[in-house]
């Protein structure tokens, strides 16, 4: 058996007698006749309950993690079991004149282990919940606690006392020490005065921890920390009744008492166990939500087979009469029946601990199959996201969710839940960080390092975002990654696509303009001119012949205007000698001094060598208006089957994450992927910038 195994065995076997023992204390009353009259009614319920409660939550705690406090609920559980059931035992032994030895043992096996149990719920206000103080500083506290209790403790196991019941009857310590009595009881007055300021400090020490805590432990604190402040009101509402009402109004500081007295133990005893038992099923605490629901799965089908059994068991032989001999059908039909309805007790069952656990939302594990289904159908953005939303804000108790796209420079949500529409549409990014988001809790979507977008909710001021929400939207998110890649591939594309056109259609138009106002206009200068010359030369033949030369001239302009439209078209030199000799023409008459590095260069297929040419234009403008640089250099080179070239210059630089790329690198990022290429900028403030570009080519020509 492994150590977890014990320690799961000895927790749930200490509780188990725990619940045991206060149940025989509770057949001792009943049985003689003594559950009676507003004290049982008060007390002994409350009692009960509360260490029922202790004993299933310090099991469950104890058995799944070991912590202390599940150590701490299992103590107060066992002593407090011990001592109600001696006592009541004393009691009724009392009434009867008996005080046999044994009877003297149970009365001091009721005395100590009251006050065991009692001086342990102070500690469980310490350690709550990791089971460790909140910091060294509390130590101090802590062990003057520790001694605190033992001496209590101690005190109260060798107190003498006597106690005379019905004439006849003498109960006493049967350890008691006469001659320690005084010393005793001065020793027990300070203890007792010592835990009680060891009270009030545990709860101090809570409210510090939960200030200190993430957002998930501060709900876990909540509900036990509003235990102690109600619990710390009603026992200082209790010495002030005590202490202020005089002796005229005994009869009514009396039953004032008594209330208080009622409410402080109700409080307590049941208060801890079910702010715990909240914090775990509501806040995740120890990660018991899934032990808790197999548990009630496996009570509840348990419960239920056991009563359709016993039922059959029942009912068969009242509807067949008795048989002597001969076959029996009550096992047989009790089996059948059983075997019905195994499959619909186990189905009730989980419906009932996903209620327990969950609440009306659905499981962790519905959540993700259900949004896996949805996408395993379609990927189409008007009904996967939208669709995400919604299951994601019904998951989480959300009021409204939304899924966040990353397209180029800027954020936009693309799906929201409910449909109304948001303010916001469009965030713009921080280089690889998502901006601020007013009132909203944000998650990234990430794949392979690379932010894709966001998903973003917003909580009720009841249901705040704690850690197990986030683990769901985070789980959620890594499934919507692959995703939203897709999303924004066809985003990009779009993008790119219409950016192209745009660019095509600004291109024609520059070319018609040129045509329009430059060559043409020349063109039919030169027509006029001609027409002139024919009317001339009969004239005056050497005027003509000067005309003519004139007009070759312009003709030759005109060619040359032509030839310098078809450059910007695609250069003859590239088409003619390559790339490397077409930019270093480039480079010549370039604003920047520019030096061009491409030894060893071969030739690539016309349309690879027309991207890298018009991006490395393009850079080298950029440098020229925007640079203020002294020198570029470019770099062509061929490595591991890529085209690659670098433009490289000692410029201003800027901030590459939060500067947005202007129209001129959006224009090479979309030349360079129409052919399968990738360009990446470096640049910061003061260092120059560096555009890097690579195209798959295989081999040169």
């Amino acid at each position: 058996m492994s150590r977890n195994d014990r320690r799961s065995t000895i927790a749930w076997t200490v509780a188990a007698i725990s619940i045991a023992l206060m149940a025989c204390s509770l057949a001792i009353k009943v049985a003689n006749g003594t559950l009676v009259g507003a004290d049982d009614t008060a007390l002994i319920a409350p009692g009960l309950l509360g260490g029922t409660a202790f004993a299933i939550v310090g099991a469950l705690i104890t058995a799944r993690t070991g912590n202390a406090i599940g150590l701490l609920f299992l103590g107060i559980a066992a002593s407090f079991s011990i001592s109600m059931v001696t006592q009541n035992w004393v009691d009724v032994s009392v009434d009867r004149g008996e005080a046999q030895p044994f009877v003297q043992v149970a009365n001091w096996l009721a005395q100590w282990p009251f006050f065991l149990s009692l001086g342990l719920l102070i500690g469980v206000f310490f350690l709550y919940p990791t089971g460790t103080m909140p910091s060294p500083r509390w130590r101090l506290a802590w062990r003057i606690y520790v001694g605190s209790l033992a001496v209590t403790v101690v005190g109260f196991a060798l107190l003498p006392y006597r106690w005379d019941g019905i004439p006849g009857t003498i109960v006493t310590n049967p350890v008691g020490l006469e001659p320690l009595e005084p010393v005793l009881g001065i020793m027990l007055a300070v203890a007792g005065l010592a835990l009680v300021v060891s009270a009030f400090v545990a709860l101090a020490s809570l409210i510090v921890r939960a200030r200190g805590a993430e957002p998930e432990v501060r709900q876990q604190i909540r509900w036990l920390r509003a235990v102690g402040v109600l619990g710390g009101a009603l026992f200082a509402a209790l010495l002030v009744v005590g202490f202020t009402i005089g002796d005229d109004d005994a009869g009514f500081a009396a039953r004032v008492a008594d209330v208080l007295m009622v409410l402080l133990v109700v409080t307590i005893v049941l208060g801890i166990p079910v702010a715990t038992a909240v914090a775990i099923l509501r806040y995740r605490l120890y990660d018991l939500d899934l032990v808790i629901r197999r548990t009630v799965i496996v009570s509840a089908m348990a419960a239920g087979i056991t009563a359709v059994y016993v039922g059959v068991i029942v009912a068969v032989p009242l509807a067949f009469g008795d048989r002597d001999g001969g076959f029996d059908p009550v096992p047989l039909a009790a089996a059948a029946v059983v075997a019905l309805v195994v499959d619909p007790l186990r189905r009730t069952a989980r419906r009932l601990a996903d209620r327990l656990v969950y609440g009306t939302r659905a499981t962790p594990y519905e959540v993700l199959t259900a949004f896996g289904e949805r996408v395993a159908g379609t990927y189409s953005t008007d009904d996967v996201l939208p669709r995400m939303v919604q299951v994601l804000a019904e998951a989480i108790g959300a009021t409204s969710a939304s899924v966040w796209l990353r397209v180029g420079e800027e954020l936009r949500r693309e799906a929201w839940w409910p449909a109304e529409t948001p303010s916001t549409l469009t965030l713009p990014t921080r280089g690889d960080r998502l901006p601020p988001f007013a009132g909203e809790e944000v998650v990234e979507v990430r794949q392979q390092g690379e932010l894709l977008g966001a998903l973003t909710v917003t909580m009720p001021a009841s249901e705040p975002f704690d850690l197990s929400k986030s683990a769901l939207v985070s789980d959620l998110a890594a499934q919507a990654g692959l995703l939203l890649r897709n999303v924004r591939l066809l985003e990009d594309l779009r993008a790119s696509r219409e950016r192209l056109v745009k660019a095509q259609d600004e291109e024609r138009r520059r070319l018609e303009r040129n045509i329009h106002d430059g060559v043409q206009q020349q063109l039919v200068a030169l027509n006029v001119q001609l027409g002139l010359l024919a009317r001339t030369a009969e004239r005056d033949p050497a005027a003509a012949a000067r005309s003519a030369t004139e007009l070759q001239a312009q003709a030759t302009s005109t060619l040359e205007d032509l030839r310098d439209l078809a450059r910007g078209i695609y250069p003859p030199l590239l088409a003619d000698q390559g790339l490397a000799a077409a930019l270093e023409a480039q480079a010549r008459k370039a604003v920047v001094a520019t030096t061009v590095d491409a030894d060893g260069l071969g030739r690539y297929p016309q349309g690879v060598e027309a991207a890298v040419y018009f991006s490395v234009l393009e850079a080298m403008n950029n440098v020229a208006k925007y640079a203020g640089a002294s020198r570029t250099r470019i770099e062509l080179a061929q490595r591991n089957g890529a085209l690659e070239f670098t433009v490289r210059d000692d410029g201003r630089g800027f901030d590459a994450a939060s500067t947005a790329r202007g129209t001129g690198l959006h224009g090479i990022a979309d030349r360079l992927a129409a052919i399968g290429g990738e360009v990446t900028v470096e640049s910061a403030a003061g260092n120059g910038t560096t555009i890097r570009g690579s195209i798959a080519v295989g081999g040169a020509t």
